[in-house]
Protein backbone atom coordinates (compact mmCIF):
# COMPACT_ATOMS: atom_id res chain seq x y z
CA UNK A 1 0.00 0.00 0.00
CA UNK A 2 1.38 3.56 -1.34
CA UNK A 3 1.60 6.18 1.75
CA UNK A 4 -1.10 8.34 -0.48
CA UNK A 5 -3.10 5.87 0.11
CA UNK A 6 -2.31 4.86 3.87
CA UNK A 7 -2.73 8.35 4.63
CA UNK A 8 -6.02 8.40 3.37
CA UNK A 9 -7.21 5.49 5.23
CA UNK A 10 -5.38 7.35 8.20
CA UNK A 11 -7.60 10.58 7.65
CA UNK A 12 -10.75 8.60 7.12
CA UNK A 13 -10.43 6.55 10.36
CA UNK A 14 -9.95 9.86 12.06
CA UNK A 15 -13.25 11.48 10.80
CA UNK A 16 -15.46 8.48 11.85
CA UNK A 17 -13.49 8.51 15.24
CA UNK A 18 -14.50 12.59 15.90
CA UNK A 19 -17.92 12.13 14.12
CA UNK A 20 -18.29 9.04 16.71
CA UNK A 21 -17.08 11.03 19.61
CA UNK A 22 -19.38 14.01 18.60
CA UNK A 23 -22.14 11.51 18.98
CA UNK A 24 -21.08 10.34 22.13
CA UNK A 25 -20.82 13.40 23.58
CA UNK A 26 -23.85 14.94 22.15
CA UNK A 27 -25.98 11.85 23.58
CA UNK A 28 -24.66 12.20 26.93
CA UNK A 29 -25.66 15.58 26.91
CA UNK A 30 -29.16 14.96 25.96
CA UNK A 31 -29.24 12.01 28.64
CA UNK A 32 -28.21 14.52 30.75
CA UNK A 33 -30.24 17.25 30.17
CA UNK A 34 -33.52 14.93 30.08
CA UNK A 35 -32.10 12.97 33.92
CA UNK A 36 -32.38 17.55 34.76
CA UNK A 37 -35.62 17.39 33.49
CA UNK A 38 -36.95 13.82 35.16
CA UNK A 39 -35.32 15.41 38.58
CA UNK A 40 -36.95 18.68 38.40
CA UNK A 41 -40.21 17.33 37.46
CA UNK A 42 -39.84 14.61 40.19
CA UNK A 43 -38.97 17.42 42.73
CA UNK A 44 -42.16 19.64 41.41
CA UNK A 45 -44.21 16.67 41.89
CA UNK A 46 -43.45 15.38 45.40
CA UNK A 47 -43.42 19.26 46.80
CA UNK A 48 -47.62 18.80 45.65
CA UNK A 49 -48.10 15.73 48.12
CA UNK A 50 -45.51 16.49 50.70
CA UNK A 51 -46.78 16.70 54.67
CA UNK A 52 -45.52 17.05 57.84
CA UNK A 53 -43.77 14.33 59.48
CA UNK A 54 -45.52 12.59 61.61
CA UNK A 55 -43.18 12.73 64.85
CA UNK A 56 -43.54 9.52 66.11
CA UNK A 57 -41.41 7.34 68.06
CA UNK A 58 -40.64 3.68 65.82
CA UNK A 59 -42.45 0.66 66.55
CA UNK A 60 -40.60 -2.68 67.54
CA UNK A 61 -41.12 -3.82 63.58
CA UNK A 62 -39.33 0.07 62.64
CA UNK A 63 -36.44 -0.53 65.46
CA UNK A 64 -35.68 -3.89 67.76
CA UNK A 65 -33.49 -1.57 69.51
CA UNK A 66 -34.52 1.66 69.99
CA UNK A 67 -31.47 3.45 72.55
CA UNK A 68 -28.50 3.44 71.07
CA UNK A 69 -25.35 2.07 72.99
CA UNK A 70 -22.71 4.96 72.57
CA UNK A 71 -19.97 2.14 73.49
CA UNK A 72 -20.62 -0.41 70.94
CA UNK A 73 -22.68 1.84 68.41
CA UNK A 74 -19.94 1.39 64.63
CA UNK A 75 -21.42 4.63 63.33
CA UNK A 76 -18.29 6.36 61.76
CA UNK A 77 -18.49 9.50 58.97
CA UNK A 78 -16.88 12.38 57.57
CA UNK A 79 -16.92 15.74 56.79
CA UNK A 80 -16.10 16.76 53.55
CA UNK A 81 -12.68 17.49 54.61
CA UNK A 82 -12.28 13.95 55.74
CA UNK A 83 -12.47 15.03 59.55
CA UNK A 84 -13.64 11.69 61.02
CA UNK A 85 -16.31 11.14 63.77
CA UNK A 86 -18.20 8.74 65.50
CA UNK A 87 -21.43 8.93 66.94
CA UNK A 88 -19.53 8.76 70.53
CA UNK A 89 -18.89 12.20 69.88
CA UNK A 90 -22.18 13.37 70.41
CA UNK A 91 -23.28 11.35 73.44
CA UNK A 92 -25.68 13.46 75.34
CA UNK A 93 -26.43 15.90 72.82
CA UNK A 94 -30.01 15.97 70.99
CA UNK A 95 -29.43 14.56 67.42
CA UNK A 96 -31.44 15.15 63.83
CA UNK A 97 -29.97 12.80 61.55
CA UNK A 98 -31.04 12.62 58.14
CA UNK A 99 -30.08 9.83 55.74
CA UNK A 100 -29.80 11.41 51.66
CA UNK A 101 -28.03 10.45 48.67
CA UNK A 102 -27.69 12.70 45.66
CA UNK A 103 -29.44 10.52 43.51
CA UNK A 104 -32.49 10.41 45.84
CA UNK A 105 -34.97 13.02 44.31
CA UNK A 106 -37.17 12.73 47.51
CA UNK A 107 -34.44 13.56 49.50
CA UNK A 108 -33.28 16.59 47.32
CA UNK A 109 -37.41 17.90 47.56
CA UNK A 110 -36.82 17.87 51.42
CA UNK A 111 -33.99 19.92 51.34
CA UNK A 112 -35.29 23.26 51.61
CA UNK A 113 -37.01 22.30 54.61
CA UNK A 114 -34.16 20.90 56.32
CA UNK A 115 -32.58 24.14 56.01
CA UNK A 116 -35.20 26.37 57.34
CA UNK A 117 -35.05 24.01 59.80
CA UNK A 118 -31.09 23.91 60.33
CA UNK A 119 -31.17 27.50 60.53
CA UNK A 120 -33.56 28.29 62.78
CA UNK A 121 -31.52 25.75 65.51
CA UNK A 122 -28.22 25.92 64.15
CA UNK A 123 -26.92 27.80 67.30
CA UNK A 124 -28.33 25.68 69.84
CA UNK A 125 -26.33 24.12 71.65
CA UNK A 126 -28.37 20.98 72.75
CA UNK A 127 -29.27 20.28 69.12
CA UNK A 128 -26.46 18.40 66.85
CA UNK A 129 -27.72 18.76 62.78
CA UNK A 130 -26.00 15.59 60.79
CA UNK A 131 -26.55 14.76 56.83
CA UNK A 132 -25.02 11.60 55.97
CA UNK A 133 -24.50 10.28 52.65
CA UNK A 134 -23.35 6.38 52.25
CA UNK A 135 -22.04 7.51 48.90
CA UNK A 136 -18.29 8.15 47.69
CA UNK A 137 -17.02 11.48 49.28
CA UNK A 138 -15.93 12.65 45.72
CA UNK A 139 -19.74 12.51 44.54
CA UNK A 140 -21.05 14.12 47.54
CA UNK A 141 -18.33 17.00 47.20
CA UNK A 142 -18.91 17.32 43.22
CA UNK A 143 -22.67 16.89 43.74
CA UNK A 144 -22.92 19.75 46.57
CA UNK A 145 -21.97 22.52 44.10
CA UNK A 146 -25.28 22.31 42.31
CA UNK A 147 -27.79 22.69 45.17
CA UNK A 148 -27.40 25.80 47.06
CA UNK A 149 -29.64 23.87 49.68
CA UNK A 150 -27.15 21.18 50.34
CA UNK A 151 -24.39 23.84 50.59
CA UNK A 152 -25.74 24.94 53.33
CA UNK A 153 -26.22 22.17 55.65
CA UNK A 154 -23.70 19.86 57.83
CA UNK A 155 -23.02 17.43 55.03
CA UNK A 156 -20.95 14.14 56.00
CA UNK A 157 -19.93 10.89 54.03
CA UNK A 158 -20.77 7.37 56.25
CA UNK A 159 -17.54 5.38 56.48
CA UNK A 160 -18.27 2.77 58.93
CA UNK A 161 -22.57 2.16 59.49
CA UNK A 162 -24.05 0.67 61.68
CA UNK A 163 -26.94 -1.91 61.83
CA UNK A 164 -28.80 0.60 64.80
CA UNK A 165 -29.36 3.25 61.65
CA UNK A 166 -30.64 0.72 59.38
CA UNK A 167 -33.46 2.05 56.75
CA UNK A 168 -35.20 0.96 54.07
CA UNK A 169 -35.52 3.51 52.17
CA UNK A 170 -34.45 7.03 51.85
CA UNK A 171 -34.68 9.82 53.06
CA UNK A 172 -34.76 8.32 56.45
CA UNK A 173 -34.54 10.79 59.83
CA UNK A 174 -34.06 10.01 63.06
CA UNK A 175 -34.39 12.62 65.62
CA UNK A 176 -32.80 11.20 69.14
CA UNK A 177 -32.85 12.67 72.96
CA UNK A 178 -29.90 13.40 74.86
CA UNK A 179 -30.54 9.92 76.81
CA UNK A 180 -29.81 8.07 72.88
CA UNK A 181 -33.29 6.86 72.89
CA UNK A 182 -34.88 7.77 68.55
CA UNK A 183 -37.65 9.59 69.81
CA UNK A 184 -39.02 10.13 65.86
CA UNK A 185 -38.41 7.82 63.01
CA UNK A 186 -39.45 9.32 59.82
CA UNK A 187 -39.09 7.47 56.50
CA UNK A 188 -40.05 9.86 53.45
CA UNK A 189 -40.20 13.26 52.39
CA UNK A 190 -41.73 16.08 54.59
CA UNK A 191 -42.09 19.56 55.46
CA UNK A 192 -39.46 19.71 58.25
CA UNK A 193 -40.03 23.18 58.41
CA UNK A 194 -43.52 22.86 59.89
CA UNK A 195 -44.75 24.33 63.33
CA UNK A 196 -44.82 21.18 65.03
CA UNK A 197 -41.46 20.06 64.55
CA UNK A 198 -40.29 23.18 65.62
CA UNK A 199 -42.45 23.03 68.64
CA UNK A 200 -41.25 19.17 68.86
CA UNK A 201 -37.47 20.19 68.90
CA UNK A 202 -37.92 23.18 71.32
CA UNK A 203 -40.13 20.64 74.06
CA UNK A 204 -36.85 18.58 73.30
CA UNK A 205 -34.23 21.17 74.10
CA UNK A 206 -35.97 22.44 76.91
CA UNK A 207 -37.00 26.03 75.07
CA UNK A 208 -40.85 26.38 75.29
CA UNK A 209 -40.82 29.65 73.67
CA UNK A 210 -42.28 29.03 70.53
Amino acid sequence: MDSKKLYSIIIILIIILSFLSYKYNDTNKELKKYKEYYKDLSIMYLNEVIEAPKLEAPTAQDMKVTTIDFESNMLQFSDLENNIFTIQNFKGKNLFINYWATWCNPCLAEMPYMVELYEKYKNEEDIIFLFLSREELKTIKNYIPQDENLQRLPIFKVITDDEFFATSGIPTTFIINSDGEVVVKDLGTAFWNDESVFKFIDNLIGNNEV
